[in-house]
């Protein structure tokens, strides 16, 4: 399994590039006093607000997934060196898309400030969120699409939290490409329990049914990419990528911003 430390990346090097610049970096400062940063995953107080949001000791336990990883699930392989290729679950039992790539392990601090998000609505982290996806290599071996469909929550879902996770993240990701966002072509049409704790066969037959697309024809010889926040078994990406197969998708990729170690 290979890692990349988020201390060797560029986007750390940009970001003190960021602190020294001109006029918006002393509208950023005076933010800054008015609203102390700090870090996502221990809270410590951090010497300005540019992403990513977390200390030097956070930073050191973040790691970006890298080659080699299964070529279709993106499960980070063993041995650390070589080309990618396919896990024996998806040689067993391909799943229905084609290709799934996390930026990150669902570890502290990462899970830590994922959690704060999702359940507890902080919104600080977004910007960090999105620094680290466009700098994962896993995630850039993601193909260009024509539709971006983030895994819907169903209606009761959204009104409890306020906001769909993988929609926010969605949004970030691909600020030039918002017209390619579509939130009509796959909902959620059957209310499902919350899936923490379950394993992978619960899961599945938690989520049976519980996509629907309203307008297949629309996705028809499409090229599709599901985003969502966190991947677990791919239960949920899987299901509605069957959906999605069955509809006639020319490509189905996923792309989640964390992936929980098996």
């Amino acid at each position: 399994m290979t890692t990349i430390p988020l201390s060797q990346l560029p986007v750390l090097s940009a970001r003190e590039g960021m602190v020294r610049r001109g006029s918006a970096a002393w509208t950023r400062a005076f933010f800054d006093l008015l609203f102390p940063p700090r870090c996502l995953g221990c809270q410590a107080p951090l010497p300005h607000s540019l992403p990513p949001l977390f200390c030097g000791d956070c930073i050191g336990q973040i790691h970006l997934l890298a080659s080699p990883l299964c070529s279709r699930c993106g499960l980070p392989l063993p041995g650390g060196t070589g080309a990618d290729h396919h896990c024996g679950t998806c040689l067993r039992k391909p799943p229905h898309y084609q290709k799934a790539r996390a930026a990150v392990f669902y570890d502290p601090p990462m899970a830590k400030a994922i959690q704060a998000w999702k359940y507890g609505g902080d919104l600080a982290g977004l910007a960090t969120f999105a620094a680290l996806a466009r700098h994962a290599p896993a995630v850039a071996q993601l193909a260009v699409c024509d539709y971006i469909l983030p895994v819907p929550l169903h209606l009761r879902r959204l009104r409890q939290r306020g906001f769909n996770q993988a929609l926010l993240l969605a949004r970030i990701l691909f600020p030039w490409n918002q017209n390619k966002i579509r939130t009509d072509l796959l909902l959620r049409q059957r209310w499902t329990e919350p899936q923490t704790g379950m394993d992978g066969r619960r899961r599945r037959l938690n989520l049976r049914g519980a996509f629907t697309l309203p307008q297949p024809d629309k996705v028809k010889n499409r090229r599709i990419l599901l985003v969502d926040d966190v991947f677990t078994t791919g239960s949920t990406v899987n299901e509605c990528a069957q959906m999605l197969a069955a509809a006639g998708a020319a490509t189905i990729e996923v792309l989640t911003l964390a992936r929980v170690r098996e």
